[in-house]
């Protein structure tokens, strides 16, 4: 990996790490308000997805989907947001965010201001899922102990950089379908 010395992607794992191996990492990214945030990072620098060739530009994006999948399956959010923007940190990362509804910035970016009062939209006052943060805790440690059997069993080594495509479309497919 070659890392430039002002990057924190390259300086740090940019999260609580779930899988790495020697082409990427997929991480937790600590949020408290969206505990189904991932990030899939490159573990090269690299500033734009165009800097990677096209079976590593299909293997980060296998690996996207996979999260969202998984997202999908434990989390049953209303809308999963794919975000790679780079603004502040120019470093090949994917952001995954399961949305919901009644989260604080919905339907705004995260990174947004969140809506004021909270709780409230513009044309109805949005009613709280008291059972959400417990189910949510809940799922979040199957959902992690998933992320790392799925991408591991893509993986015959920590060495091996790229999966077989096929196989992350096989194993993609059957997420879906369960």
């Amino acid at each position: 990996m070659t890392a430039h010395t002002d990057c924190p992607l390259c300086n740090s794992d940019g999260g609580a790490v779930l899988f790495r191996n020697a082409f990427l990492r997929v991480v937790d990214a600590q949020q408290a308000d969206y505990p189904a945030f991932t990030r899939v990072i490159l573990n090269r620098h690299a500033q734009e997805m165009t800097d990677l060739n096209q079976t590593e530009r299909s293997s980060l994006m296998s690996a996207v989907y996979l999260v969202e999948a998984l997202q999908r399956r434990h989390f049953q959010p209303d809308k999963i947001n794919l975000a790679q923007l780079g603004n502040m940190v120019p470093h090949v990362h994917w952001h995954i965010i399961a949305r919901f509804a009644d989260d604080k910035h919905f339907p705004n970016p995260i990174w947004g201001v969140p809506r004021e009062p909270a709780g409230v939209s513009d044309s109805h006052e949005l009613q709280p899922v008291p059972s959400r943060s417990a189910q949510t805790s809940q799922h979040v440690k199957a959902y992690h102990r998933d992320i790392t059997q799925s991408f591991t069993a893509l993986f015959d080594h920590p060495d091996q950089t790229l999966p077989q495509q096929t196989l992350f479309e096989q194993t993609l497919q059957q997420i879906i379908d369960s």
